[in-house]
């Protein structure tokens, strides 16, 4: 919905509500939902589980988390080690892929996973359909056999080792897929070495880190700029008006992540940031669907005032 195409319904509202209703109407049909590890309120995240069901409710974009293995190959696993989650000390870099794709993360997501997302509470509450376990580790490779084609890959760069970019391009290559996937990382040495080997391909910058003061946007801006980055990608808690505005003037869409409630997902919309990765995707895409009902309904009615 453009704002040009908008203007002819406000004709009988003052400049400021034009311009509030304009841009909430406009961001709210507009804002990116991006399914985070796949539908991982509702499956083990980084599963094949994960992605079937967020491709189930809708989704169009993917985040996932990439790992170089003992091995060289690419694996799709988050935590820095493997205790929490697989039950055994270690790292993902630790092992081959093979041994990893031996490990269930679905134990995990049964025993407390599920309980610690879904909290009706805080605005949320998917649906379980079954109990998880086994749900195994997923190799990028397998990633991409079964859903190459059905979604745009946000693809985190996690870790620092310098062989990481490059396997995760050549991965992409088999598949012919570059061209549908966005690469970020909290890593500015990672994307360095990526631009070094793609220069044409979209990425952007995470920050910060948990427990870390947020940069300036005049520093986001700057480093988003000096590695040719596309869009930058806030904590929730580091979005601002200003870093929006900031962000947007110098030509950076925005995608922030780290958002815990419905609540803070409707601060995103109005802060003006241009979408988000959710672990309730199909929650999330239900609330926002309804918040532009509404917004529509409030539009005819103010033009028939």
């Amino acid at each position: 919905m453009s704002r040009t195409g908008d203007r002819p319904l406000y004709h009988a509202l003052s400049d400021k509500a034009l311009q509030a209703r304009t841009m909430r109407t406009t961001n709210v049909a507009e804002f990116r939902l991006i399914a985070h590890r796949g539908a991982s309120a509702a499956a083990p995240e980084n599963t094949r589980a994960a992605f079937q069901l967020a491709a189930e409710h809708g989704a169009q974009e993917v985040e996932t988390d990439a790992r170089c293995t003992r091995d060289g190959r690419v694996v799709l696993f988050h935590d820095k080690t493997l205790q929490r989650k697989l039950g055994r000390a270690g790292r993902a870099e630790d092992l081959t892929l093979a041994e990893l794709q031996r490990l269930d993360m679905g134990a995990w997501f049964d025993r407390e996973g599920a309980a610690e997302l879904n909290d009706p509470a805080a605005g949320w509450h998917e649906a379980i359909p079954r109990p998880a376990a086994p749900a195994y580790v997923l190799g990028f490779d397998d990633y991409l056999e079964g859903f190459a084609d059905r979604f745009h890959h946000n693809v985190e760069l996690k870790g620092v080792t310098p062989e990481l970019p490059r396997a995760v391009l050549e991965a992409l290559d088999a598949y012919g897929k570059r061209p549908r996937c966005t690469f970020i990382s909290f890593h500015l040495e990672q994307l360095e070495r990526l631009r070094a080997l793609a220069p044409d391909a979209t990425a952007g910058w995470l920050f910060a880190r948990a427990g870390e003061p947020p940069p300036s946007p005049d520093t986001v801006v700057r480093e988003c700029h000096r590695l040719g980055l596309q869009q930058c990608n806030p904590r929730f808690s580091a979005l601002t008006e200003e870093l929006v505005r900031a962000a947007h003037d110098a030509g950076l869409a925005v995608r922030t992540f780290g958002i815990r409630t419905a609540a803070e997902l409707r601060r995103a919309v109005r802060l003006g940031a241009d979408g988000a990765t959710v672990d309730w995707f199909r929650a999330s895409r239900r609330l926002l669907e309804g918040d532009q009902r509404v917004a529509l309904a409030g539009l005819r009615n103010g033009n028939r005032a």
